[in-house]
């Protein structure tokens, strides 16, 4: 019978001790890289998101024969996409997103939650306005401009930029000055 109880031997308290250990360095070296991963994610995500609303919006512009204003609309930290029939081009506001059916031609997101915290700063377009209007003839923009898209600001300094030109092609690229690089931009840099 002793033969047998020496066989069946666990862990001792020092081997599990050990492995907890091991664990948690493990744990600690993996958690800062992997919320940095899930932080370029949904700023690639956001800018995906922000081109496919881009040109869902120059295609209504295209397929309606009337121009289309596309803005950027604020509340605090919160931030919406709203495309609506410009009926007057030289309207300077933009459709307000957070009400609904105020833009009749399309909003981005329908929750908040959609940006996984990422944030945009102030207007779109070179000139500062916070809306740009599609061209139904030939898909064109009035101005040409873009929109920065931030990661949150309690990690590092991911920025993406949406940018449209003259002709209406919306590309992503990432911003020289951005702090801290994303590397599948490495070749696209604004």
């Amino acid at each position: 019978m002793h033969e047998f109880r020496s066989r069946m031997r666990g862990f001792s308290l020092i081997e599990l001790m050990v492995a907890v250990a091991v664990l948690a360095i493990g744990l600690m070296v993996a958690i800062p890289s992997f919320n940095e991963t899930r932080q370029r994610s949904a700023l690639r995500g956001a800018s995906d998101q922000v081109v496919s609303f881009w040109a869902n919006a120059r295609f209504e512009a295209l397929k309606r024969n009337q121009p289309v204003k596309v803005g950027l609309v604020r509340d605090g930290d919160q931030f919406c996409l709203g495309a609506a029939i410009a009926d007057d081009t030289g309207d300077t506001d933009a459709c307000d997103c957070f009400t609904a059916d105020a833009c009749d031609v399309a909003t981005y997101p329908a929750d908040q939650a959609e940006w996984r915290r990422v944030r945009a700063p102030d207007g779109i377009g070179n000139n500062g306005d916070d809306f740009i209007v599609i061209d139904p003839k030939r898909g064109a923009v009035n101005d040409d401009g873009f929109w920065e898209l931030r990661a949150p600001a309690d990690g590092p300094d991911y920025r993406l930029d949406v940018r449209v030109n003259v002709f209406g092609r919306a590309v992503t690229c990432e911003p020289s000055d951005a702090g801290s690089k994303i590397p599948q931009f490495t070749n696209r840099r604004c």
